[in-house]
């Protein structure tokens, strides 16, 4: 009984951790759009540059997160961790220093370097001390604490900024960071005790780029982020055309569906603790998912109802969130859990990447109901990636005897 209370609070500890670490990476994230009005006056740059400090921020994450997950994999997660939190809070805290643009877009660079260790670090420490009936939990708490860090930094942004200005508003969270990360130094010895038994010396990108499940994985992300970014981005304005109503409704549907799905996480890592083909999962709750939006998007249902739809369409992607990161979990067979993580939420940036582009032509041909069917085929695709899982199937059988 005592061994368990112990194993319990330190599963609390390091979750807590390494999950209020994962929220101020997504608050930092968006921590300067809200102030870009702000910006753009006291600088004397435009939109257009002013949206290029969110591309570099972008870039140095998506270069350099795989690398990272190697070099995890070489040290252990716990000061490859501190290190990024360092360095991103350190790069938002001189940017509300910087009197010119060169400078912001410089540090820009700089923190997009801190945030690309956050999914490979936490991952492989999530993964290696916190126990396996818990795991799904845990991860869980992971999502939740980003999403509300997405969900937390523009009316944090925003308050800071007109109570203060918007460089004691980046001096502030940048500096709570910092301090965060010397927290973190003190109560994190638990992060490593366990976690180099769980590396493996074969990291490579060839063992990344020739494992057929591991790209099978990496284009269910890719597909899965270009199914959420159709409903993130162009839902309002489709369900504007679609319905003729005013923008101040039609968002409505897309508070909805995110809100249901922040709400379904946790009940989602309870789900992934008990059940075990989470792979079929997944593709069930993609599948109903897809057809929900789908079924909104034809505009034949009275919008309140279409409200409702779309929520549950939200709910069921955010119920899955613990059996994705746990059927990341168990592909990791010749390369490290943080690893493969990091190479696998790369396809994130591909869906961004590509997702936009498609709606936006879709809406200017004129048929916004196509927002909605190729939100949902994105969806099928995705659940192609989870239904060819024999491989999966494999090592979890091979691992129960």
């Amino acid at each position: 009984m005592q061994a368990d209370a112990v194993a319990v609070g330190r599963d609390f500890k390091v979750t807590g951790l390494v999950s209020f670490g994962h929220l101020l990476s997504h608050l930092y994230m968006l921590a300067l759009p809200p102030l870009f009005p702000y910006l753009r006056q006291d600088l004397g740059v435009g939109y257009v540059e002013l949206g290029l400090t969110i591309t570099a921020y972008a870039i140095t994450t998506g270069l350099l997160q795989t690398p990272m997950g190697f070099l995890v994999n070489k040290i252990g997660g716990r000061w490859v961790l501190l290190f990024g939190l360092g360095v991103n809070a350190l790069a938002i805290l001189l940017a509300g220093l910087s009197t010119q643009y060169w400078q912001l877009i410089l540090l820009m660079f700089l923190g997009g370097v801190g945030s690309s260790v956050f999914h490979p670090a936490d991952y492989s420490i999530l993964n290696a001390r916190v126990g396996g009936a818990r795991l799904g939990r845990a991860l869980s708490v992971h999502s939740l604490a980003g999403n509300l860090g997405f969900l937390v930094a523009p009316p944090i942004m925003v308050a800071l900024a007109a109570f203060t200005d918007w460089r004691t508003a980046l001096l502030l969270v940048g500096g709570f960071g910092l301090a965060f990360a010397v927290v973190m130094l003190v109560f994190s010895g638990d992060f490593t005790s366990v976690e180099k038994a769980e590396k493996r010396p074969g990291d490579s990108w060839g063992r990344l780029l020739t494992s057929p499940r591991i790209l099978m994985l990496f284009l269910f992300y890719v597909c899965s982020s270009g199914a959420n970014s159709g409903m993130v981005h162009f839902s309002v304005v489709a369900f504007k055309d679609i319905y003729d109503l005013p923008v101040g409704v039609t968002a409505l549907a897309l508070t909805a569906y995110q809100g249901l799905a922040l709400l379904a996480v946790l009940p989602g890592g309870w789900m992934a603790d008990k059940i075990e083909n989470h792979e079929r999962a997944l593709a069930l709750a993609f599948g109903a998912s897809g057809a929900l939006v789908l079924i909104a998007g034809l505009g034949f249902l009275p919008f309140w109802l279409v409200i409702g739809v779309v929520g549950v369409a939200g709910g069921l992607r955010g119920l899955v969130n613990a059996s994705r990161d746990m059927s990341v979990r168990h592909a990791a067979n010749d390369v490290s859990v943080g690893t493969l993580f990091a190479f696998v939420t790369t396809g994130y940036s591909g869906g961004q990447i590509v997702g936009p582009a498609l709606y936006g032509w879709l809406m200017d041909l004129g048929h916004p109901q196509l927002v909605f069917w190729a939100s949902a085929g994105f969806s099928l695709i995705a659940i192609s990636t989870m239904l060819n899982d024999r491989g999966g199937r494999v090592r979890r059988a091979a691992q129960s005897t």
